[in-house]
């Protein structure tokens, strides 16, 4: 594997990351497909965070996370999104959030709900890409 220096996680939008992607010249990443090997080979990462009905991240998101967070993040970036799920509970993503960072990533972006009305993602990339 390549050394690859932003990668887009998705689950099942892979629309939005692969339109992201081509804003930051990145590359797209199943979230099914997430191991160690894209952990330590990429410094730059924007999460697409899906939801399911009940409020509680998806059981992939769940084991991404875990492989996440339990490697050393220093040095590297993250920005993360809530694609999908208007019904999640913004104290999960604040925890996601801060686990990553306790795992020395640094959080350049957050953004719980892109699903608001008032959200956009040409902006938010905009924001995001000088810190990636």
């Amino acid at each position: 594997m390549k050394h690859e220096s932003i990668i887009v996680v998705y689950d099942s939008c892979q629309a939005i990351a692969e339109e992201i992607a081509g804003m930051l010249g990145a590359e797209t990443v199943s979230v099914q497909s997430m191991n160690n090997r894209y952990v330590e080979n990429s410094q730059s990462f924007v999460l697409a965070v899906e939801y399911q009905e009940d409020g509680q991240l998806t059981p992939h998101w769940q084991y991404a996370f875990q492989t996440f967070c339990s490697a050393n993040l220093s040095g590297k970036t993250f920005a993360v999104f809530v694609a999908l799920g208007k019904n999640h509970d913004y104290g999960v993503s604040k925890k996601l959030c801060s686990g990553l960072k306790q795992s020395k990533a640094h959080i350049v972006g957050e953004q719980p709900n892109a699903t608001s009305p008032i959200w956009n993602l040409d902006k938010w990339v905009c924001s995001i890409s000088p810190n990636l």
